[in-house]
């Protein structure tokens, strides 16, 4: 419940700062002139830049959580190493590629392997794995 209320609380800023800038933008507009207007210009595109980066990473967030709702680790999931969590989840990742439980485990197995480099704390290939992993869920 306190990751949903930071989230929250980190959209309604960037909700705030969006008005600030959007306000800004609106301030050089009515300056006019050449260099009103671009550095208008300059600030919507920071605008819509920060409305971007926001809801791609919340939709992130939601797609991850609805993975790890669905997530059930296998029986041999349970490694006390995280190296040898990592080990066994890329392996895995390897055999389901050659297998035929493909479509249905696919998924799995990445979000597996991002849960592996989480515990590694090697946190760029942990996202890179969640993304895979959504984009297999949603084939």
């Amino acid at each position: 419940m306190r990751e949903k209320i930071f989230v929250a609380l980190l959209v309604l800023i960037t909700a705030a700062y969006g008005w600030g800038l959007g306000w800004i933008a609106w301030g050089f507009f009515r300056a006019g002139g050449a260099v009103g207007f671009g550095l208008a210009l300059g600030v919507l595109i920071l605008l819509l830049l920060t409305v971007w980066v926001t809801w791609r990473e919340v939709l992130f967030g939601l797609r991850a959580g609805d993975l790890s709702r669905r997530y059930e680790p296998p029986a041999e999931a349970i490694a006390e190493d995280a190296r040898e969590e990592f080990e066994a989840a890329r392996a895995a990742l390897q055999d389901g590629a050659d297998g035929a439980d493909r479509a249905e485990g696919d998924w799995r197995a990445w979000f597996r392997l991002a849960m592996a480099y989480d515990a590694l704390r090697d946190r760029r290939n942990a996202r890179m794995a969640t993304r895979r992993a959504i984009e297999a869920s949603r084939r």
